[in-house]
């Protein structure tokens, strides 16, 4: 009996120690020339466990005679690049089912809302225990007509504003958002440089995931009933 009490003492000691284990979330996006990436960063009781994912720029390529967006994703394991030709059948394959078969159609867009529920229920049940430690923001733009260039620093401005109040809303902030905007005028401009650390733990990951199969099982046993 001592010895099933001690080991679940020390089961319930390592669960208490891993749900105060904090999980980064770096995410870096860079658009300047040629150096147009996105990095994601994720890492835990740094630096012991880090993955990082990089995505170059996305390119607009012509196959099959048609236009058809593609890029090439890198990670610690190697690089590996989107399937074109496994994407065409794929959208192709949905047209058919579309054309010749709307009520499996239609069953299938309800399995997809249905993922897309779940998913938005997920992400909202971590946003709320995200901590924001860094939000930097630096972009330049510009259009060759002067005007369009000031007219859209309204609609700048106005974004920003909005994105604040979300950000308020949503996160929790460690520091205040450094938000720089800058107009080009007389050219056709676009330079971005964004990064934001995330800080969440895990012990709210794994809430928030029981939170989500729990849900899940229930509304699916009340479909079936």
């Amino acid at each position: 009996m001592n010895n099933w009490t001690i080991v679940l003492a020390a089961a319930v000691i390592l669960l208490l120690m891993l749900s105060r284990i904090n999980i980064y979330i770096e995410l870096y996006v860079c658009r300047h020339n040629d150096d147009d990436h996105i990095a994601i960063t994720l890492y835990a009781l740094r630096p012991l466990l880090v993955y990082a994912i990089k995505i170059p720029v996305i390119e607009i390529v012509q196959y099959n005679d048609l236009p058809w967006i593609t890029s090439k994703i890198k990670t610690p394991q190697g690089g590996t690049e989107t399937y074109v030709a496994r994407e065409q059948r794929f959208v192709k394959r949905m047209v058919e089912i579309f054309v010749k078969n709307p009520q499996k159609f239609r069953k299938l867009m309800r399995g997809v809302n249905r993922y897309i529920r779940l998913y938005r229920y997920y992400i909202n049940s971590l946003v709320s225990s995200t901590h924001c430690e860094k939000l930097d923001l630096k972009a330049a733009y510009g259009f060759d007509d002067a005007a369009c260039t000031g007219l859209a620093m309204g609609v700048v401005g106005a974004a920003r504003g909005l994105l604040l109040t979300s950000l308020n809303t949503r996160l929790k902030l460690e520091a205040k958002p450094n938000i720089n905007v800058t107009p080009v005028y007389g050219q056709s401009h676009f330079a971005l440089e964004f990064k934001c650390i995330l800080r969440i733990r895990l012990g709210k990951v794994i809430t928030a995931t029981i939170a989500t199969l729990t849900n899940s099982l229930y509304k699916e046993a009340t479909r079936s009933g």
